[in-house]
């Protein structure tokens, strides 16, 4: 059994020790998963939706602990916490009221006397977490999930333990006779083994791209549903009749929530060149006014400090900030880089903290086809006073999987959220999101003779 310490981004203060299960206790999970799985599927739906709005009630009744220890472990703003809180609070009420209607019964035409279309519960979900939304991010699996009939086995970041753990414990009142989700601290090794066990029937995973070519790979090889929400290099278009205020405004926002540590985050900004030096000055001015967190570790510090040097010798020049104070907090402050010449390297490069990359383009089609050169393809957007122009130019031409106009992407339960090409595939939210983890199940009737 491997230990592990939490730590204050900060401050460098070591927070809590935590030690990883090892595979016997794991399985334990799991067979005792199944058996609650066994029960929670035969609940109505207006007692799982009861379950879920106390769910919701307790989220918000722990509002304050959860934001406070959110901050403690990867520095994200105490605000910042509590609207996590709220959202997710907000897709388990979603949920309640209308998973009921999206997975009724369809009746369909077939060579029996009757046939209806059946959503049935897989069973036992293995959900692989990070840390950047350390809440948000179990609950917009675990909602739409747990309302279909499943069960939920939980592996959160090492770096975010202390909110996994209290995740556990509300989860722990909810229901009286079993548990909805076994907070399940795995290493990579213990992770693997429970992804392939048979009686795991799905698994989630939220991530780097390489961690998801890991755990696809075990979950193909056992035959496992999966859901993968991956990287993402998200590009904003801003064309030549943009309102430039609002574009700055809405590109700052998306870039420095979270200290730009999302993967949904903007953080390509491709403009048309009769706009590049009025976008830059509001841009900057935009930048300068945000509030900005630490990064979550010193570690992802060091990272930020390597990649903008790499942008540097690629071309960028660094229009602001760029270099990192001393100390033990792991700081960084709000940058901006510009490229005058577009540089291929840069749209395979992943940027996961507070740093802007600018990009200059003749005219709508260049600017198309340089936000398509990223191997990426979660979320994007365009801004245009031509609402009709943009909504075509993003829906028919932008390959990505949550795109705007004169706005940033912005998860919700009430619409799907995911990727395509190396960003991840599958979706969470939404009707799409429910039907993930679901068996779609025909049921013909034949006639009596």
């Amino acid at each position: 059994m491997s230990s592990f310490s939490t730590v204050n981004p900060a401050t460098g203060e070591q927070l809590k020790k935590f030690e990883h299960v090892t595979w016997d206790q794991a399985e334990l999970m799991i067979l005792d998963a199944k058996k609650d799985f066994e029960q929670w599927r035969k609940f109505t739906f207006a007692e799982r939706s009861k379950v879920l709005n106390d769910l919701a009630a307790s989220l918000r009744k722990h509002s304050d602990d959860l934001a406070s220890q959110m901050n403690l472990e990867m520095g994200k703003l105490i605000p910042e916490g509590k609207a996590e809180v709220e959202k997710c609070a907000v897709t388990c009420e979603y949920y309640a009221k209308e998973a009921p209607g999206m997975l009724r019964n369809q009746s369909s035409g077939s060579p029996y006397q009757s046939a209806e279309v059946s959503f049935q519960p897989l069973g036992v979900v293995f959900s692989i977490m990070p840390w950047n939304f350390p809440l948000w991010q179990v609950i917009r699996f675990a909602a739409p999930a747990l309302m279909a009939g499943n069960v939920i086995i939980l592996k959160h970041a090492d770096l975010t333990a202390g909110v996994s753990e209290k995740i556990g414990k509300i989860f722990n009142d909810l229901t009286p006779n079993l548990l909805l989700l076994r907070n399940c601290q795995a290493d990579h090794a213990v992770a693997e083994k429970i992804i392939s066990h048979p009686l795991v029937r799905g698994v989630t995973f939220t991530g780097s791209t390489n961690g998801g070519r890991a755990v696809a790979t075990t979950a193909a090889k056992n035959l496992k549903k999966i859901v993968l929400e991956l990287g993402g290099s998200d590009a904003y278009i801003v064309l030549d009749d943009a309102d430039i205020t609002l574009a700055a405004k809405a590109c700052a926002k998306t870039r420095l929530q979270n200290c730009g540590q999302s993967c949904v985050a903007g953080k390509r900004f491709i403009v048309v060149e009769k706009n590049l030096t009025e976008f830059l000055n509001a841009m900057e001015h935009e930048m300068k006014v945000l509030p900005l967190a630490p990064l979550a570790s010193k570690g992802f510090q060091q990272t930020i400090i390597t990649q903008v040097e790499k942008l540097k010798n690629w071309g960028g020049k660094v229009m602001m900030g760029g270099t990192a104070p001393q100390g033990p907090g792991a700081y960084y402050p709000a940058t901006l880089v510009l490229f005058e010449k577009n540089n291929s390297e840069v749209h395979h490069e992943e940027v996961f903290g507070p740093v802007a990359l600018v990009f200059v383009a003749k005219d709508a089609k260049e600017a198309i086809e340089i936000a398509n050169s990223s191997p990426f393809g979660l979320g994007g957007g365009v801004f245009t006073r031509d609402l009709q122009k943009g909504k075509e130019l993003i829906e028919k031409e932008m390959e990505a999987g949550f795109v705007v106009v004169n706005d940033f992407v912005k998860s919700d339960p009430r619409v799907p959220f995911g990727g395509v090409k190396e960003s991840g595939y599958g979706r969470e939210l939404g009707h799409f999101g429910i039907m993930e983890f679901v068996n779609v199940k025909t049921v013909g009737v034949g006639a009596v003779q």
